[in-house]
């Protein structure tokens, strides 16, 4: 089989190493910059709410802002701050279990990577988790939102049918949706935002809390 995994939130804790810590500096530096927030804890935590369910940080940011009725200028101070340093100059954990589940894998199936972002900088957050890249038979990074074109491009280049592709992702929109409509199986990794969808849904065949799961789900449709 081939199995395809999303990084961010799915393979690594992105939310938690790197975009919560940077969201309350962007609310720092707002507030710095003037914008009245009352309880600093309260409005961290209702931005991180925000974040949870937003397709974006920029976008929970912008909600944030207009929340408050503040000037559009502080989304872009906080703009600034969010990617003010390259995101691997933070600490970057893998997902309990990610490394041990990876290699188990690679042992009987092919292993690809479609992640959304830049190539340096998604290349550092494997190095910086410690997953060897190696891993992966194919590793495509692109800055469309939609990867429906790259997966029917790992279909096509690996000559494998559709229904014996598996692909596991936290948000449902950009990683799951576009899989499913190529005729693949989904698996749903609730983290990140992944959290906060509403179950059952169409476009999810299987979700799991933890990727050892996987590894049970993975095993039960090879035996078929």
């Amino acid at each position: 089989m081939l199995i395809i995994f999303d990084l961010d939130d799915t393979l690594v804790d992105t939310s938690g190493c790197l975009i919560y810590p940077k969201l309350e500096e962007a609310l720092v530096k707002m507030a710095q910059a003037g914008l009245v927030l009352g309880d600093f804890k309260e409005a961290l935590a209702q931005l991180r709410r925000l974040n949870d369910v937003a397709p974006s940080a920029k976008e929970a940011l912008a909600e944030f802002v207009e929340i408050l009725g503040a000037d559009p200028q502080f989304l872009t101070i906080a703009m600034q701050e969010m990617y003010s340093e390259e995101p691997f100059l933070f600490a970057l954990t893998p997902l309990e279990g990610a490394v041990e589940l990876l290699e188990h894998l690679r042992a009987h199936h092919t292993l690809a990577l479609v992640t959304r972002g830049t190539p340096r900088v998604q290349m550092q957050k494997l190095e910086k988790a410690g997953i060897d890249s190696p891993l992966f038979s194919k590793i495509l990074i692109t800055q469309e939102l939609n990867k429906k074109k790259l997966y029917k491009e790992l279909i096509d280049e690996l000559v494998v049918s559709p229904d014996h592709v598996f692909v596991c992702g936290d948000r449902v929109g950009p990683d799951l949706t576009p899989a499913k409509e190529l005729g693949c199986r989904t698996v749903h990794m609730k983290w990140g935002r992944g959290r906060h969808v509403i179950l059952p849904h169409p476009d999810i065949d299987y979700s799991i809390s933890a990727l050892a799961d996987l590894k049970e789900i993975i095993a039960m449709c090879s035996s078929f």
